[in-house]
């Protein structure tokens, strides 16, 4: 049995009718976003968004993520999400935006 998700524009409509308002201020800007309900995934596997960073890249087609520290390793450094402008996905926290995915696309070919 299919049960519907509490989330979403018919859920949060005061959140939504908000972002949609925003939208149509910015209709240019607009197209290249979207919102996407993270709880779910990050509560099945346990990140922490506080000390982890999403890392996706696209691998024989298929987009593949994983979490990393934020603080670097010196062996094999996880992008700088402050700096990197590969940061694709933002949360915000205490009034501050924070990079919380960086997606590698790789050019094309």
């Amino acid at each position: 049995m299919k049960t519907k998700s509490k989330i979403g524009p018919t859920h949060d409509t005061a959140f939504f009718d908000a972002i949609q308002a925003a939208f149509d201020k910015y209709p240019d800007i607009a197209k290249d976003y979207s919102i996407r309900h993270i709880g779910g995934v990050v509560d099945a596997m346990r990140v922490d968004l506080d000390r982890q960073v999403a890392v996706s890249n696209v691998q024989d087609g298929e987009i593949v993520t994983k979490f990393v520290d934020r603080s670097p390793d010196p062996v094999d450094p996880p992008p700088d999400p402050t700096t990197d402008p590969g940061c694709c996905e933002w949360r915000l926290r205490h009034h501050e935006w924070v990079c919380v995915e960086v997606c590698m696309v790789p050019p094309p070919t």
